[in-house]
């Protein structure tokens, strides 16, 4: 059986409010509106038409989909007992119900129908007369006649329906396909055509849009082919959708004007090749980067904390597992927080938990009262305060995690190496001054010679490359050589120029203009950033685009619609649903002999509601943790719902770059 929440609690994990019990104007999250789809309109309505327990029947898909947003604790609550792997030899419940979740696909359904047909080995059904079949999509006519060829099948199903959850909503509002294979398909298509996986892509976002009751206006990048062909694609086939559902409503409707048609954007990964590879300093970011995350879970090292009692006792360490998602409250705080930020809010807060009890548990003398804490300090507070074991247990699994991300950052000089990487890609240092381009192809090349990790040198050098608009000729076989890159690792160098990126740089016609062109050094910042640490001056594309779509001045040239637009959206995505606040003003200076990891002490106000429509943003070929941050931190003003193929680690980006050729 399968074990769809492995982490035990003591207490149940937080879970979706019902639709009924919402204040008037109040909004849901995609992740919210996930799990009540799920809990509310599909496994409490079979259970109200099953009197007793029942078995939850799931292929791979259905159990990502589940997995992502509900837990075993949830499906307990709605009378289901067991949940099983379709594609496994399972043990017969013949007094229990069935409920079968399951993706529409030939093999599926041919299991599904296996199940109800008596053979050598079993000629007794598995399962009691109580049968529910859903559908993550759309279950195609030819797949329909299959079923009803199975008569001991259909006498029993009490009901069918499609759920139109082909995502994982994997934050509250954010989703991605879990497509880990497309990017071969999705690269390597010649422009105009249609591949599979694109129409993969338009079904599974048909699916997005029924969930939150949205026929979005489509507007896409002109200057990507796959985009534009995709856009079509989407837009017939949500016509044929609302065109066949005529039970289904959407927000702008005429029974559902409170807020306006939202719209959908589709960016490609091609248009910004320098995030990905980019490191980045905050929680989430270098969690994945850094640290082996299988999922959403990973493995860390503790202390085993005894009692104080246990004075004679040394600390030992064992591996435990933890689950960065939703329901870990205090990740959901701190995963768009800098490192340093998130190591010395853990080190506050369980120096306030120590305060408020009776005695000391390690010194606070002055010069140490404001640093962040060691482990060893930690251990000994939770040994002293069994009380505040519980949540002390979670600071401490914070604290583990991003101590070991920073072990990782001083063992390999990131510091020092992000410079390089947000010089090259800023076109300006950390004091604001624009370096030679010669200069600074020097000091990629010493680093390159000094780094021992080949990935490392494979992403500085990409990094280069992509924000210069290549290297210059004379510059190529040096910066190659300092890389000492194996032949595998050098196509992944060389398929950039797939997703468009220039690997030497055009000086055709040997113009003045190329020549200076050349000897300067490029900047990608397509915006200012507001971080506070000159370590994270880059930021990605995206926040452009999304600022300018707050402000209303998204270009119809750039980014042109497939239908005319309302005369309201004609500059922007159609009226973005916002909160009103305050926005700082100025900017915080970054350098100016502070340290990289110095910080500003400018406080920015909080947000208010929303109004307006939604707008959801989809990145084909992956989107990027400083691209998913991008969209939280956009999300305090205006509702974004971020989407992707899947979300992708710099590693991933290589990989998938691999495949290209």
């Amino acid at each position: 059986p399968y074990q769809l929440n492995p982490i035990k609690s003591r207490k149940p994990p937080p879970t979706a409010t019902p639709i009924a019990s919402m204040k008037k104007g109040e909004r849901q999250s995609l992740r919210t509106l996930v799990q009540n789809r799920l809990l509310e309109d599909i496994f409490k309505k079979c259970g109200e038409k099953w009197n007793g327990w029942m078995v939850l029947v799931l292929d791979a898909p259905a159990l990502r989909v589940i997995s992502s947003s509900i837990g075993m604790y949830d499906l307990a609550e709605h009378k289901i007992t067991l949940a099983e792997d379709l594609t496994k030899k399972r043990a017969p419940f013949r007094d229990m119900g069935v409920i079968y979740l399951i993706s529409p696909t030939e093999d599926s359904i041919n299991r599904l129908i296996a199940d109800w047909t008596p053979s050598e080995n079993r000629r007794e059904p598995l399962y009691g007369d109580g049968i529910f079949v859903y559908f993550l999509s759309k279950l195609q006519p030819e797949m329909l006649a299959k079923i009803k060829h199975c008569k001991a099948l259909v006498r029993r199903i009490k009901a069918m329906g499609e759920v139109n959850i082909d995502f994982l909503a994997k934050e509250a509002s954010s989703f991605h396909f879990d497509m880990n294979k497309s990017f071969r398909e999705l690269y390597l298509r010649r422009p105009g055509t249609t591949t599979p996986a694109m129409i993969d892509v338009a079904d599974k976002l048909i699916t997005v849009c029924a969930t939150m009751n949205e026929y979005p206006h489509i507007r896409f990048r002109a200057s990507s082919d796959l985009c534009k062909t995709l856009a079509d694609i989407f837009h017939n086939k949500m016509n044929e959708f609302v065109g066949k559902n005529t039970q289904w409503w959407y927000h702008g409707d005429a029974k559902h004007s409170q807020r306006e048609r939202s719209t959908l954007l589709l960016l490609d990964r091609s248009d910004d090749c320098l995030s990905p590879l980019m490191h980045e300093f905050t929680y989430q970011a270098m969690v994945y980067d850094l640290l082996p995350v299988d999922d959403d879970r990973i493995t860390f090292q503790s202390e085993t904390a005894g009692t104080a009692a246990e004075d004679n006792a040394q600390n030992e360490t064992m591996a435990k597992d933890a689950l960065l998602n939703e329901n870990d409250t205090l990740w959901v705080e701190l995963r768009g927080k800098h490192i340093a930020d998130v190591i010395q809010i853990l080190s506050n807060r369980i120096r306030e938990i120590v305060d408020s009890s009776s005695g000391e548990v390690f010194s606070r003398s002055g010069k140490d009262k404001g640093k962040a804490l060691s482990l060893q300090q930690m251990a000994n507070a939770l040994k002293a305060l069994p009380e505040y074991r519980e949540i002390m247990s979670k600071l401490s699994q914070h604290m583990h995690i991003s101590h070991q991300c920073m072990d990782i950052f001083n063992r390999q000089s990131l510091l020092d190496l992000s410079e390089i990487e947000q010089t090259l890609a800023t076109g300006k240092n950390d004091e604001g001054r624009t370096p030679r381009l010669a200069d600074l192809v020097s000091e990629v090349e010493t680093e390159l010679q000094n780094i021992p990790n080949s990935l490392t040198r494979l992403r500085l050098l990409s990094i280069l490359i992509t924000s210069q608009n290549g290297v210059r000729d004379m510059d190529r076989d040096r910066l190659f050589a300092a890389a000492r890159l194996s032949e595998a690792e050098m196509r992944v160098v060389r398929n950039l120029q797939r997703m468009g990126v220039d690997i030497v740089q055009n000086t055709e016609g040997n113009s003045m203009g190329s020549m200076i062109t050349g000897k300067r050094l490029v900047s990608r910042a397509t915006g200012e950033s507001e971080s506070e640490y000159s370590s994270s001056r880059y930021v990605c594309e995206l926040k452009t685009i999304l600022a300018d779509m707050q402000a209303g001045k998204l270009s119809i040239e750039t980014y042109p619609s497939v239908l005319p637009l309302p005369e309201a959206g004609t500059g922007a995505v159609t009226s973005a649903r916002t909160r009103s606040r305050s926005r700082p003003t100025g900017s915080v200076r970054k350098g100016g002999g502070k340290s990289k990891w110095s910080k500003s002490t400018e406080k920015k106000s909080k947000a208010a509601s929303y109004s307006g429509a939604r707008q959801i943003v989809f990145v084909v070929g992956g989107m990027c943790y400083s691209e998913l941050r991008a969209m939280h931190e956009a999300s305090e003003e205006t509702e974004f719902v971020a989407g992707s193929t899947r979300f992708i680690t710099p590693t991933q980006f290589v990989q998938d770059l691999s495949t290209l050729g």
